[in-house]
């Protein structure tokens, strides 16, 4: 047999062979064309997979081979580890794991595509959903922080500061704790928070949000955006307690009161004008939670 005739052969006869060749069969490279017009095999880790082309380019190899997966439905197959499309119902991005592509998330708003058929998703789900390790998004209320746990949502931390659970394409998560309830949960020990009525200052202790600080001053609880939160003490009670020693602020009643051995009593040493009143301006600030992104 000359030559030529080999090779026609052999080619003949691998064409036949990935012809005949189905999902799970050996494999040690990819067929150069489709099984269908929405499908073609292709080799993953020794293993022949189908990978599907639900996008609109289906699968076509008129030159080359091309397929269009930038849409499937769960549990598709697929030849690129990481790759991503929008389901076919527009609700979720996937990504391509293992040969199959499993759920990224949800999209509020839906999942569409770029103009280089890209997903453009923006990230959110519901405690119970399915989701990707390691994976953050907001809650569809987008109060809460959500956080993937043995491959489904769980709430992870509130929101309840004014810009609440914003979450970016991507997955980072922006979570305001600048504010927070009596009681609720929390992680980093020591940061503070308003609480609601922006008139008291909560501080994380043993998990928990604890009132430490009332803020009688006119301004109560700032926010000066800056990760903190400011509580104006220009008025505070005879006898509240305090940790800064020397500390000079006003009792309700217009007198000077100082921070004495752990707590405001009446400043002694301060000898008034006739009819002045006490007008120390004091402030104490926390450190808040962070915003959070992955």
């Amino acid at each position: 047999m000359s030559d030529r005739l080999l090779a026609a052969a052999c080619l003949l006869l691998f064409w036949t062979l990935a012809g005949c060749a189905k999902p799970g069969d050996a494999c040690s490279d990819t067929p150069g064309s489709c099984a269908d017009k929405a499908s073609h095999l292709v080799c993953v880790k020794q293993k022949y997979v189908l990978e599907t082309c639900k996008g609109a380019g289906g699968c076509t190899d008129d030159k080359s081979l091309v397929c269009d997966n930038s849409k499937a439905d769960v549990g598709d197959g697929c030849g690129h580890f990481g790759s991503r499309a929008c389901s076919t119902d527009g609700t979720k991005e996937l990504r391509c794991l293992d040969g199959k592509f499993a759920v990224e998330w949800s999209c509020r708003g839906g999942c569409t595509l770029d103009e280089s058929n890209n997903p453009k998703c923006t990230p959110t789900g519901e405690p119970g959903d399915v989701c990707r390790a390691d994976s953050i998004v907001c809650d569809g209320s987008q109060k809460i922080q959500l956080a993937c746990a043995d491959g489904k949502l769980v709430a992870q931390r509130t929101c309840h500061g004014a810009l609440g659970c914003q979450t970016v394409p991507g997955g980072g998560v922006r979570c305001d704790r600048t504010q927070a309830l009596e009681g609720e949960d929390c992680r980093d020990e020591g940061s503070g928070a308003c609480d609601m009525s922006k008139k008291n200052v909560l501080v994380c202790q043993g998990g928990h949000f604890r009132t430490q600080m009332h803020c009688l001053g006119p301004v109560g609880c700032e926010l000066p955006g800056n990760y903190s939160v400011r509580c104006d003490k220009s008025i505070v009670e005879i006898g509240e307690a305090c940790d800064e020693g020397g500390s000079v602020s006003c009792s309700p009643d217009g007198k000077q009161v100082k921070c004495d051995d752990g707590k405001f009593v009446i400043d002694k040493k301060w000898k008034p004008a006739k009819g002045e009143t006490c007008s120390a301006r004091y402030r104490q600030s926390k450190e808040t939670e962070k915003f959070e992104a992955r």
